[in-house]
């Protein structure tokens, strides 16, 4: 009884229906994840990422007839070009008119969209490296540091622990700095939740030196500033009768 080869191609029209995503301006990697095992699956990598070379159109430099090889490598080819096309929205296929190969359309989206992730990643690890924490809480700045770390993690970019402490750390400046000292000085490093926890103990820790005005203190700071405003008024206007003096 005849079995089935299970390195075999699969059918156009499923591999059509595999693809769930399709891809956008907003979700190269998505897709590229999705779409990357397709073509690995059948065994057509080298069409995509230009390791196939394709054969001579014909048999001879000075010959009409077709190559066999080069018209079933085509064939291959194209069924791969059309699988690409079908996962792209309106956007990306603009990108690509004009492209007639599957490594060329490859490329370009690749060029296009994957700058597009590299500029959006360097972006947010420069904002990570260059907060400062000011006059914020550590939870305020701690929501903002993960806010940018999520979107690093979203578009398959995600931040290591390390680069975290540290960038993290580095935004509190001397307030902190034996704080971050003996943080960085452990090992191995705290997580990112728990270096905010720890942060934000430090925080209170820090406020409890702060000098606080007792009652008291408030109560002779007001009495005095009533007396002296009595004490400066004019004084007609201590008697509601007395009408201040004219010259003349």
């Amino acid at each position: 009884m005849a079995t089935k080869n299970p390195s075999a191609p699969l059918p156009f029209t499923t591999l059509i229906h595999m693809i769930i995503v399709k891809l956008s301006s907003a979700n190269y990697l998505i897709w590229h994840s999705q779409i990357l095992p397709l073509i690995e699956i059948q065994d057509l990598v080298g069409h995509v990422d230009g390791s196939i070379v394709p054969p001579p159109k014909f048999d001879s430099p000075n010959s009409q007839t077709p190559n066999d090889k080069y018209l079933a490598w085509k064939a291959i080819d194209q069924r791969l070009l059309c699988l690409l096309r079908s996962s792209l929205t309106e956007e990306p296929l603009a990108e690509i008119v004009g492209f007639s190969t599957a490594h060329d359309v490859w490329l370009a989206l690749e060029t296009t969209f994957n700058h597009k992730y590299k500029t959006r990643e360097i972006h947010l690890k420069d904002e990570l490296q260059s907060m400062k924490r000011a006059t914020r809480s550590v939870t305020d700045i701690a929501r903002v540091f993960k806010g940018f770390c999520d979107q690093l993690h979203t578009i398959g970019r995600p931040v290591d622990n390390t680069d975290k402490v540290h960038w993290f750390l580095c935004g509190f400046g001397a307030k902190f700095s034996s704080f971050s000292s003996a943080q960085m000085a452990l090992a191995p490093l705290p997580s990112f939740v728990d270096l905010v926890s720890r942060a934000k103990s430090f925080e209170l820790f820090q406020k409890s030196f702060e000098p606080v005005a007792s009652p008291t203190v408030v109560a002779a700071f007001t009495i005095t500033g009533r007396n002296w405003q009595q004490r400066n008024q004019p004084h007609w206007r201590t008697n509601p009768g007395q009408q201040p003096r004219t010259s003349g």
